[in-house]
């Protein structure tokens, strides 16, 4: 009688490697998944290191460019600050101006405004006041006159300071009643007005100014 018997295997090296490759593949995934994740860092952070970048030049144009508008903006205040004090000389220089033609203007226009039988003696001037004192032949020429210094625009408060009858000898020995006078008045600037161009227009009764003539040597007289 024979008895068969069954070759016997051992099956332990191949579990063995069958685990062997189950580590690999598991360390292969794992260093590929590290290297992709190092990979995606490194590349987040050469994007973040390239947008701080583009930040920082950004910065330092738009710093550039205020640093010029700072010096632009100084530039255009001086520029202000300095046609300010043009236009300040420029006015005073027109004040100066008409400081110096008003006594001629005013002589013109006494010329103008003084009637017949009235004679001026005196002329005197306190700031933006004036006094003049005269003879006239009668109260109604004194009043006429105040009637016509009332009406020039560019002349303020006329009134009549005082009156009195005196009696007079002329260069014939003649003596004849006559009546000494003073009035006082004073100078007002008219508004200049907006005329239809938008352009500012000189208003009625303002005397031009004129180039101021050499020094009178006698005050203005009225007429005979």
């Amino acid at each position: 009688m024979s008895t068969n018997t069954l070759p016997s295997v051992n099956l332990l090296p191949y579990h063995e490697a069958r685990k062997a490759a189950r580590r690999k593949k598991v360390y292969s995934m794992l260093g590929a998944a590290a290297a992709s994740g190092a990979a995606a860092v490194a590349l987040g952070g050469f994007y973040i290191d390239g947008r701080i970048s583009s930040v920082v030049a950004l910065n330092q144009v738009l710093s550039a460019e205020n640093a010029k508008l700072d010096v632009q903006i100084r530039e255009v205040n001086t520029l202000k600050k300095d046609i300010d004090a043009l236009l300040q000389r420029q006015k005073a220089v027109e004040s100066l101006q008409t400081e110096r033609n008003r006594p001629v203007q005013l002589l013109e226009e006494l010329v103008r405004q003084v009637p017949e039988g009235v004679y001026l003696t005196t002329l005197k001037q306190t700031g933006e006041a004036f006094t003049i004192a005269g003879v006239a032949q009668s109260n109604e020429r004194i009043s006429e006159l105040l009637r016509n210094l009332s009406g020039v625009a560019w002349l303020d408060k006329a009134e009549l300071v005082e009156s009195k009858a005196v009696t007079m000898t002329n260069n014939l020995r003649e003596q004849r009643r006559l009546f000494e006078f003073s009035m006082r008045f004073a100078y007002r600037a008219p508004e200049p007005a907006q005329g239809a161009d938008g352009k500012k227009a000189v208003p009625a009764g303002t005397v031009p100014a004129v180039p101021a003539p050499a020094p009178a040597a006698a005050p203005a007289a009225g007429k005979a």
